[in-house]
């Protein structure tokens, strides 16, 4: 066998078996997350008092959504939460001054990653004609050429094998806020920090006296699956977090 020739096959035999690599690596993980997966973490965990818990039993619920993804059912989480606490003995009512409990639920945050194999195949595929260029030796001309089709063929190849299979994930950040009412007033102080140019603070204090002892808490949530359905991660996050919610009471 010619050597040249015997230059050429070996970088074949090198590009078939990195883009084997490629795709054997993205195959795996497309498959490790064929089931859904839905992840939340609570930043604070909340303790109601269990005296009070016992006499309020009407809750007031409302849902808002200032995230960038408006398509978030508000309605559908406010439902969920509603349901939750109805199954547990409470009662839902539409005025707030006759519950027990105030829960307010934003939606802060609410994004989509999508994980794919275009970006590896890319850089592999450049690698693989660099070293076809260097491997064979041949003139500038012909080492360009093959750099440039390895480059191409790999981050082509690596973009359709990402568009096949790709790893999604819905992730945000809601706001919980919770209102018990007391049967004595509650006093606390509000204060504010309002900066003024980079070196100066004014800070405003309010004294408060209110029939509710208040509470809060982040939750972070993510649901992640290969080729995920926009409509059942949502309904999925929103369930879960309605459970988070309802555990509380």
């Amino acid at each position: 066998m010619q050597k040249p020739l015997f230059k050429v096959l070996s970088v074949l035999v090198l590009f078939v078996f990195m883009v084997s690599l490629t795709g054997c690596g993205q195959m795996i993980n497309a498959i490790e997350h064929s089931d859904m997966q839905v992840k939340l973490k609570m930043s604070d965990t909340i303790f109601l008092d269990p005296v009070v818990k016992a006499k309020n039993r009407t809750v007031y619920v409302a849902v808002n959504n200032t995230s960038d993804m408006q398509e978030v059912d508000t309605g559908m989480l406010q439902n969920l939460i509603a349901s939750r606490l109805t199954a547990k003995g409470y009662q839902v009512v539409s005025d707030p001054s006759q519950a027990g409990y105030i829960i307010q639920a934003n939606v802060l945050y609410m994004d989509y990653y999508r994980e794919t194999g275009t970006r590896e195949g890319a850089v592999e595929g450049a690698l693989v004609g660099a070293g076809s260029g260097a491997l064979i030796g041949q003139s500038r001309d012909t080492s360009i050429a093959l750099g440039l089709i390895g480059g191409l063929v790999g981050g082509v190849g690596g973009a359709l094998l990402g568009k096949a299979l790709k790893v999604e994930t819905y992730a945000g950040v809601v706001d919980v806020q919770i209102q018990e009412k007391t049967d004595k007033p509650v006093v606390g102080q509000i204060v504010t920090n309002a900066q003024q140019g980079s070196s100066t603070t004014i800070q405003t204090k309010q004294e408060i006296s209110s029939n509710y002892q208040i509470y809060r808490t982040k939750i972070a949530c993510t649901a992640q699956q290969t080729n995920i359905d926009k409509n059942e991660a949502a309904r999925a996050i929103l369930e879960r977090i309605a459970n988070q919610i309802g555990g509380m009471f």
